[in-house]
């Protein structure tokens, strides 16, 4: 059984997997299962609502295609943390068009003026996810509800200058420095001494050469070296200083393609190639990961999926109980998201 779902996040090509679980985007992982397991009863044969042999392969279907995949990847600490960088990278190119994504549910367009998104967000996710398996004929709507709501929430929280993902890891940080600090005991005053001649001081950097472009030549080492975690961190740094630079997306890509992280080098090479279409490294890097995914690659509930050469009935016919993006262009706005789809 196919779900295919064309609105909020969906529409641009990725699993809303908070909507699917019907938790929101700033949820802490012991919500995660909590909610998890409260849907898990009702979608189960044994326990769930439905009294006809179709309505329990319904609900059956929903657990093993959407709910089990959803949960599996945001109860990973890996797998989540890649799925943020996704949607940061969203919400970068939202807040910079907000209006450029219809919204059909009256309760989106409503929170897109809320001057306090933050808390009718919250409420609204609520009062969805109370009725989102109680009614499985319209589970769908009701995610695809949320996914407008978690739109919505990307596109205010990215104009407010907060990002998906980062504000409590950098207080995590904060908070262990101190500690670090506070417990790291005084150095010992040194005792008077006799000024020493003046040491000769070692050569400046290079003022000429930028904090981006040593960054790159650091990665490009890295890469060399087969150091591909430590390429990947110097140059998500540099992504921070500039998120505008062509060659770092190119390279970040490159080097999560290396490490087989086809979503996540999607996301980076299509960024380089919108900044700087024909980038070298972005183009040779993309044609290589469309050989490995036959394709432009896809999201889909239980993972990517190649982009059929054949008729739609066909395609659907391949991918059956995958839950499937918007498949129409959106125009400009869809083309400088990721650079562009295949046809």
């Amino acid at each position: 059984m196919s779900f295919e779902i064309n609105r909020g996040l969906f529409a641009l090509d990725t699993i809303d997997h908070h909507a699917i679980l019907g938790i929101p985007l700033t949820i802490a992982n012991r919500g995660i299962r909590k909610r998890y397991l409260k849907i898990a009863p009702r979608l189960h044969p044994d326990t769930c609502a439905a009294e006809t042999p179709t309505g329990k392969e319904y609900a059956k279907d929903l657990m093993s295609k959407l709910v089990n995949p959803a949960y599996a990847l945001l109860s990973n600490d890996g797998k989540r943390a890649e799925h943020e960088v996704v949607l940061r990278v969203l919400q970068g190119r939202l807040a910079e068009k907000p209006n450029a994504i219809p919204l059909k549910s009256s309760m989106a367009r409503k929170l897109l003026k809320e001057a306090d998104f933050k808390g009718a967000y919250t409420k609204l996710v609520e009062q969805i996810t109370k009725i989102q398996y109680e009614d499985l004929t319209k589970t769908l709507a009701a995610i695809a509800t949320l996914s407008e709501l978690n739109l919505v929430y990307l596109i205010r929280s990215g104009q407010a200058g907060q990002t998906i993902g980062s504000a409590q890891r950098s207080g995590t940080q904060r908070n262990a420095q101190r500690s670090t600090t506070s417990s790291r005991p005084a150095a010992p005053r040194p005792a008077a001494a006799p000024s020493p001649a003046p040491e000769p001081t070692s050569p400046p950097t290079n003022p000429g050469v930028s904090f981006i472009e040593r960054a790159l030549q650091r990665a490009t080492e890295l890469v060399d070296k087969g150091q591909l975690s430590m390429a990947v961190q110097e140059l998500k740094d540099a992504v921070k200083q500039d998120g505008s630079n062509a060659a770092c997306h190119a390279l970040l890509g490159r080097v999560y393609l290396l490490q087989k992280q086809t979503t996540l080098a999607k996301v980076h090479l299509n960024r380089a190639l919108a900044l700087e279409p024909g980038h070298p490294i972005a183009t040779a890097a993309k044609q290589q990961l469309d050989k490995q995914t036959g394709g432009a690659t896809k999201g889909t509930a239980s993972g990517s999926r190649s982009r059929s050469q054949g008729s739609k009935s066909s395609s659907n016919k391949q991918s059956g109980g995958k839950t499937k993006g918007n498949n129409k262009s959106d125009g400009g706005f869809l083309g400088g998201l990721f650079g562009g789809r295949k046809k």
